[in-house]
C-alpha cells in the first residue's frame, strides 16, 4: 500500500459520512476497548478502493473471475501440491525445541529452505478455520493444512507476498503449493488486472472462508480462498496481465490469492505484527499482537462471526500489555496465553505463557531457532510455530 493510499484511507475512516456520500461499502466497526482508559483501538472495515470512484476490490475480484479459472482451496489446490515436504526432518544439536511433538522441512530438491529472498512469517491451520479438518466429500474429506505466510526480500522484494498451503492430512507425507498474494487492479480501458501484495506478512489467520494477513502499520487484509484463480504456466519475471499473448501469470507460482477486503488501521497506532485465532473463547475471536524492540507488547481481541467469518464485535475483551520485548507470536487457549520471544539468529527462541490478568508471562521452554507466528491447534492440543532464517526454518508443533 502506497502512501498516498494509506493517507486516503485514514482519511476515510476519520470521515465516514463523506465515504458513505461516495458510494462505498461501510460494514460494521470493529473495536476493542482497552484497559487503559486512554488507549481505545479501533478497526473499521472498507472494501478498499484502488480509484475513489471507480471499483472496489470484490468487484474487480468478479472481473478476474470472468478471464481465469477458478481454483476451490480443498479440490485443487492441495490436490495438486507439486512441492515434497521432509516429515520430522533431523534437528541439528542444540536447536530443537521443547515438547517437540511433529515438524516438517521444505522441500529439499527445490530451494524452500535455503533461500534468502523468500522469508517464512505466519502460520495457520484448518484448525483455526474450521475448528476441525477441512469440510470436503469423496477423497477430500477429512483434509487437514497448514498455512505459511513468507515474504520476499532483496533481489524480489517486488514480488511482495505468497502464502504455501501444506496437505498434512498424512503426516508423514507433507506435499505443498505456493500460491502468490495479489492486489486486483481495473485501470480505465484495461483489462481486469492484478499485482503482489507488498506486505511484510508477519502473521496470518485462517478463519473460515477468510484468511486474515498482518499488515504492519496498516491494520488487516482478507483474502478469500474461495476466491483463488489459476494462470497460465509462469514466466518467472512477470506478475499480472500480460498483453502480448493475452495471459495472466504470477511469477513462478500458477495460482494467486486476490485480496477482498481490509480493516484499516484507523485507532490508536496498533502495530499489526501477528494474528491468530481462539476458538475457546464464548464466541470464536481473533487475537493481534505486537513486535516490539521497546516498551511493551500489546495484545488485543475482536470477536468473530462464525457465519460470515467477520470480525463482529463492538466492544472485546480489550488491550492487555505484556513485559517482554520482540514477541513474534501470540496465541490464546482456555485464557492462558502463549508468547514466542525471539534471541537472534543463533540461539533458540523461548515460549512463555501467562494466565489471564496476569502481564508478566513465564518462560515454558525452546522454541526453534528465529521463531516466528504461533497457531494453536486443538486436533492435536498443540501448538504451531516455524523458523525463518535460511536452514533453520522447519515447521513444527509442540506441547502446551
Amino acid at each position: 500500500m502506497d502512501v498516498t493510499r494509506r493517507t486516503l484511507l485514514r482519511g476515510l475512516s476519520a470521515a465516514p459520512l463523506a465515504a458513505a456520500a461516495g458510494g462505498l461499502v461501510l460494514p460494521s466497526t470493529a473495536r476493542a476497548a482497552g484497559s487503559e482508559a486512554a488507549s481505545e483501538f479501533r478497526v473499521s472495515m472498507r472494501e478498499h478502493p484502488l480509484e475513489p470512484t471507480s471499483y472496489t476490490y470484490p468487484s474487480a475480484i468478479a472481473g478476474l473471475a470472468n478471464e481465469l479459472a477458478a481454483a476451490p482451496l480443498v479440490q485443487e489446490v492441495l490436490r495438486n501440491a507439486d512441492r515434497k515436504a521432509v516429515a520430522n526432518p533431523r534437528w541439528p544439536a542444540g536447536t530443537k525445541p521443547s515438547r517437540l511433538a511433529y515438524s516438517f522441512g521444505w522441500d529439499p530438491d527445490k530451494n524452500d529452505g535455503t533461500t534468502g529472498q523468500w522469508y517464512p512469517q505466519g502460520v495457520s491451520s484448518s484448525y483455526d478455520a474450521y475448528h476441525g479438518p477441512i469440510p470436503g466429500t469423496n477423497t477430500d474429506a477429512e483434509k487437514r493444512a497448514v498455512l505459511v505466510s513468507w515474504y520476499a526480500k532483496g533481489a524480489i522484494w517486488n514480488r511482495g507476498a505468497r502464502v504455501t498451503f501444506v496437505d498434512v492430512t498424512v503426516p508423514s507425507r507433507p506435499r505443498y503449493r505456493h500460491v502468490l498474494l495479489v492486489e486486483p487492479k481495473k485501470s480505465a480501458g484495461e483489462p481486469y488486472d492484478f499485482a503482489p501484495v507488498g506486505v511484510h506478512a508477519g502473521g496470518i489467520a485462517w478463519y473460515g472462508d477468510r484468511l486474515y494477513l498482518a499488515d504492519t502499520r496498516g491494520g488487516l487484509r482478507v483474502f478469500n480462498v474461495n476466491q483463488m484463480f489459476k494462470v497460465a504456466t509462469p514466466p518467472k519475471n512477470w506478475c499480472g496481465y500480460r498483453a502480448m499473448d493475452n495471459k495472466y501469470y504470477a511469477y513462478d507460482c500458477q495460482y494467486v490469492l486476490p485480496q477482498s477486503r481490509a480493516y484499516d488501521n484507523a485507532g490508536a497506532a496498533l502495530i499489526y505484527s501477528q494474528v491468530s485465532v481462539d476458538h475457546t473463547t464464548a464466541q470464536p475471536s481473533l487475537l493481534v499482537s505486537e513486535f516490539r524492540r521497546r516498551g511493551k507488547c500489546r495484545v488485543v481481541r475482536w470477536y468473530m462471526n462464525p457465519q460470515t467469518s467477520a470480525i463482529t464485535s463492538e466492544e472485546a475483551e480489550g488491550q492487555r500489555t505484556f513485559n517482554r520485548l520482540k514477541v513474534q507470536g501470540a496465541v490464546s487457549v482456555d485464557g492462558r496465553y502463549y508468547f514466542s520471544v525471539s534471541d537472534g539468529p543463533n540461539n533458540r527462541g523461548s515460549l512463555y505463557r501467562s494466565r489471564r490478568g496476569r502481564n508478566t508471562p513465564m518462560w515454558h521452554g525452546y522454541l526453534s531457532i528465529g521463531p516466528e507466528d504461533l497457531s494453536y491447534d486443538g486436533d492435536r492440543d498443540g501448538i504451531w510455530g516455524l523458523g525463518e532464517h535460511p536452514r533453520k526454518r522447519h515447521v513444527y508443533v509442540v506441547g502446551r
